[in-house]
């Protein structure tokens, strides 16, 4: 009688434990600082609280990420939010599920000392991302300047690379992110002109999925991911947790590469990743994220790069960002 007791109840956990991870979800990064949270929420076990079983993939490169992305091999992505309308305009059906944070001082315009404006008209500016992002973010600069973005020719390839070229005196401007904007500005005799900084909120960040990868996630499932998220920012956040915190992005975020202490508090300073009081306003109907969007979409309009129509409802859903910011508050 015992024996079969034991033999029920073995079968019952192999049944019901099972279907509590009855599928995993992948969510592609890149080594960025600001979506460290996603190494804490697999880290601290956030998502299997939520009954989740989360694999996080780190990847070399925003190439990589693309191509897991578009062959629809993971669930979730972070990206530049702005690239979505890219994406979108070249026939790849993507949707936001949630803006997380943006740059703010990571990316940045790094120029020549001695730059003369008019070599810009004939030499290319070097960018790391040709794409609605980043050309959004240079033409906010190059108008201070009084050019704009059809005055340039854009190169583009990978920081690394941009950084080297810079540092060689092939661009006298690039659009770069650090570590390697602040490598191209020290190595390469130039200057940080503007950075995401100086307009804060130009680069939003955050979530993105295919269409069909989405309606195939069910709802409950997405709002607790995203709670998963919501709380691994929150205990981010605590001034308690930042030993902790920083082990854990130097074993997961940055695995490849060895930066100290206070190497990663400045990568993190060069964000705002956004707690529950920003996630609403920005995530909100006609809240930033919409705003922001129209905004990126006027700028491909005066600048004839508007290759399809779209409205920020289009390819924004907020509906499970909403569900689980307003399940934390309660």
């Amino acid at each position: 009688m015992m024996k079969r007791l034991l033999f029920l109840m073995f079968g019952f956990i192999l049944l019901f434990g099972g279907a509590a991870y009855a599928r995993t979800y992948k969510i592609a990064m890149l080594n960025r600082a600001a979506w460290s949270p996603v190494n804490v929420a697999e880290a601290k076990g956030f998502w299997k609280d939520q009954g989740l079983d989360v694999k996080v993939i780190v990847c070399a490169n925003p190439l990589q990420l693309f191509t897991l992305f578009k062959e629809n091999r993971i669930d979730i992505a972070f990206d530049m939010l702005g690239n979505s309308i890219g994406y979108y305009m070249n026939g790849l059906p993507v949707r936001i599920i949630a803006e997380t944070d943006w740059s703010y001082g990571s990316d940045k315009i790094v120029v020549k000392k001695d730059i003369d404006p008019a070599v810009l008209k004939s030499k290319p500016v070097g960018v790391h991302a040709n794409t609605p992002a980043i050309l959004y973010f240079l033409n906010r600069y190059l108008s201070g300047t009084g050019q704009k973005i059809s005055d340039i020719r854009v190169a583009e390839m990978e920081a690394d690379t941009l950084a080297s070229h810079f540092i060689a005196g092939y661009f006298g401007m690039i659009a770069c992110y650090d570590p390697e904007a602040t490598r191209a500005e020290k190595d390469g005799k130039g200057k940080t002109a503007a950075s995401s900084a100086s307009y804060e909120g130009i680069i939003p960040e955050g979530m993105i999925a295919l269409e069909d990868t989405l309606t195939a996630i069910p709802k409950d499932d997405l709002v607790r991911i995203l709670k998963g998220w919501i709380k691994a920012v929150k205990w981010s956040q605590n001034p308690s947790n930042l030993k902790e915190y920083l082990d854990i992005m130097g074993q997961q975020t940055f695995k490849d590469k060895k930066y100290s202490e206070t190497e990663l508090k400045n990568m993190l300073s060069g964000f705002r990743i956004h707690d529950l009081r920003m996630q609403t306003e920005r995530n909100a109907d006609g809240g930033g994220l919409a705003l922001y969007l129209d905004d990126v979409k006027r700028f491909l309009e005066e600048n004839r790069m508007l290759k399809k129509d779209f409205s920020p409802k289009a390819i924004f859903d907020n509906r499970a960002i909403i569900e689980a910011v307003k399940s934390e508050k309660e």
